[in-house]
Formats: structure tokens, sequence, C-alpha cells
């Protein structure tokens, strides 16, 4: 039976091509716009838990001048004088088991970089001789700062790979000079590039020097005394101990600065849900607005078939009279605008995952490379089968009315409107 309803769909639609093709077209559009937005976002998802994931597994604790008030999203100016020390970081170090490693970090800030004629502005980072193996982040030429660098306070800097091309050019640099603040620092490496960030937040735009040297040339109110650090960035022996080191840390903080509340403790975690959260809204907004193409699409199936049972009220009411049943001629109208359905589903599907590959190709030559991911293929079995679900489900929907209406037909009503 719904071998000869496919025949008689077939025959159908060559009598009416025009009338086809431009139903058939409305689904096409409508599954391409759904696929295309659907693949795009799905690689934007991806490519952003990637990156995310790569830092997951890891926790800062830091002193802000702005802390949040306990219960509420308001944010006042920190009303205590506590700082973390160095000391605070070897005693994270020995007595929080579920710690892997444990490191300071400080910053001061934009600094005009020179190198002859040439300058460049730059974040410069206070750093330990540990960054390198806790940021997974090697040098391609040179080396990173070493315990020697630190005791004697070398006036030494490893640059970034765009500091690198923006001031020498590619060249050699390791025993040059790098200046800014009007002090002089020989440069002893190169890191690699990360694509990590674009123009100012660029990861690769980044001048590290020695934590000691940095507190000792620029200590005051910057970067404040020797031994104190703003931030300390904390690794966890696994992924899962995550949660109970952070308990650990802050047990320790607390207890050893008075149990005063003059820090905040940032998470990759919690930053990766609301990125999930956000991306998902996103999402669903954008898949809401592509469906109404697809809605459009499935109106043309409902005014073609309405007119087909119009145009077809004889044959109709000749196969009721011969014993079709009611349900095979439901049956055979729903079979036409599945077919219908699925003959633009299928251009659909072409059409939409040509789109996904050419904007994935675009985005992943600026996104993905700035995140330090690859975009995922548009072509997969989930797209496929969504589209073709998704075309079956418009046919069904919009081809139920008019099959049901051809169904409840009798023979007189056939003659009476014929």
């Amino acid at each position: 039976m719904i071998f000869d309803s496919l025949l008689i769909t077939f025959r159908i639609l060559g009598v009416n091509k025009l009338r086809s093709i431009l139903t058939i077209l409305g689904i096409t559009v409508g599954i391409s716009a759904v696929i295309a937005i659907g693949s795009v976002g799905y690689g934007a998802k991806v490519v952003l838990t990637s990156s995310l994931n790569k830092q997951a597994g890891r926790f800062s604790i830091r002193r802000e001048n702005y802390v949040k008030v306990k219960g509420t999203e308001k944010h006042i100016p920190n009303p205590h004088k506590e700082f973390m020390t160095m000391d605070d970081v070897e005693a994270i170090k020995a007595n929080c088991p579920s710690v892997a490693n444990a490191i300071p970090t400080d910053e001061l800030g934009w600094r005009r970089m020179k190198s002859g004629e040439r300058s460049k502005h730059s974040p410069v980072s206070l750093t330990t001789e540990e960054f390198a193996s806790f940021e997974n982040w090697s040098t391609i030429f040179g080396r990173h700062f070493n315990r020697s660098d630190m005791e004697l306070l070398s006036k030494v800097v490893v640059i970034g790979f765009d500091v690198w091309q923006s001031l020498f050019r590619g060249k050699d640099v390791i025993g040059q000079e790098l200046k800014f603040n009007n002090q002089r620092y020989t440069i002893i490496g190169v890191m690699e590039k990360t694509g990590q960030g674009e123009g100012y937040e660029s990861k690769d735009n980044k001048v590290l020097l020695p934590m000691s040297t940095g507190k000792t040339y620029f200590g005051g109110n910057r970067v404040g005394p020797r031994n104190q650090v703003r931030s300390i960035s904390i690794r966890p022996k696994s992924p899962d101990l995550l949660q109970q080191a952070q308990k650990e840390v802050e047990i320790l903080i607390r207890r050893r600065h008075n149990d005063k509340p003059f820090y905040e403790i940032d998470s990759v975690e919690g930053t990766l849900k609301l990125v999930n959260n956000i991306l998902f809204a996103v999402q669903l907004v954008t898949l809401l607005i592509a469906v109404f193409p697809l809605v459009i699409g499935g109106i043309g199936i409902l005014n073609i078939m309405l007119v087909s049972v119009v145009e077809r009220v004889p044959e109709i009411g000749l196969r009721k009279a011969v014993g079709a049943k009611p349900f095979q001629i439901r049956i055979q109208f729903l079979v036409e605008a599945v077919v219908i359905s699925l003959i633009g589903s299928m251009l659909g599907l072409v059409f939409g995952l040509t789109a996904a590959t050419f904007l994935g190709d675009i985005l992943s030559q600026k996104m993905a490379s700035q995140f330090d991911a690859d975009w995922p293929s548009a072509f997969n079995p989930q797209s496929i089968f969504s589209g073709l679900m998704m075309g079956m489900l418009v046919g069904i929907t919009f081809g139920f009315l008019p099959a049901n209406q051809a169904a409840r037909m009798t023979p007189i009503d056939a003659i009476r409107n014929k």
C-alpha cells in the first residue's frame, strides 16, 4: 500500500511541477537555516568549552580591591588591609593534601616596551620559575626563569610571541635588551605562540618578569612589598579534587589571616557553567528564529495539500465508492506531504551543511585560533538525522489536516462537490 502511495505521489508531483518545486523550496530554506545556525552554534560551543576545559582543574585565590557583599550581587571597596604572601604559597603546598602545586602571580600593568626605534605597549606579569610548567607554556627560544634568577634579582625577561614579532621582527633576541620604565632588561627567552586572546588581551602580548625582581624595582603602591602577592594560582592533584582543594586552601588562608574575608576564589568550572548557560540561551533563541522559515514552508505544504484535496475530489469519491477505507486515503495524502518534506529536507541538508562548513572555515580562522581549539566539522550524524526528522515532522504535522479532510469525505460529498 505504501509503495502504491509513493507511485501516486510522484505522479502527482510530476503533473504540478512548478507548484511542487515552490513548496519543496520553502522546506529547503527552512531546513537549511536550522542546520546552518544549529551547526555554527554547536561549533562555537565546542570551541569555547574546549578552551575552558584546557584550563579546568585549577583555580586562583586573589586579593580584590572590591569584594562582594555576602548574599547579594553588590560590590564594595575591600575593607581589609590584608594581603597574601609568599609564605602563604609555601603553606598551601605543605599543608593542603589535595593541592599539587601553587604559584604566586602579580601584575605591573601596561608598560611601553622599547627596543631601538621600535616600541609597543604590553602587560607585564610577575612570575616564578614554576610558571612555565604550571601553565604548560614553553619557550621556543632560550629559557624560562630559574631559581638563580629569583635569588639574584636578575634583570631578565621572557617575552611573548607577539612582542618578539613586533619589536624584533622574528630575529634572534636572546641576550638582547628590552627597555621599559627607564630600566634595561636582558631577554632570555621567547614563549611559544598560544593564539589565546586578541589584541591587548592576547596572551602572546605579555612580558614576563621574575617576581623578586619586580617586587624590588617596582615595589610600593603598585605591587606592594617583596613578600606580598596579589594572587595565588592553584592546581589540585586531580580535577576530581578541585572542590576539596578549594576548601582546604580557604580554611588555611582564613586561619593564617585571622578569618578576614579579604579574598575571592575564581574557578574555571564556574566560568564554564556560565558560558554553557549563555551559549544554550543564545543557541535556543537563534534556533527559534530559524524555525520561522521552516514553519512558513510547512504552511506551504498545508496550502498545497488543501488545494490538492479540492482538485482530486472525483478521485477520492471514486476510491471511496469502490471500497477504499478512510485510513487508506489518509495515508495517501500523508505520504505525499512527507515525501515533499523529505525532498526539501535532503536539499536543505546539502545547502545547510555547505553553508555551515563555509561559515565554520571563516570562524575557525578567527575564533578557533584565539581559543586554541579546532572548529568541529559540520558533517555529523546528528545533523543529518535531525534534518530528516524535522522534515518528516513538518510533513506529518502540516499534512494531517488535508489528509484527514480527504479521509472524511464520502462518495456523496464527492459527487456534490464535483
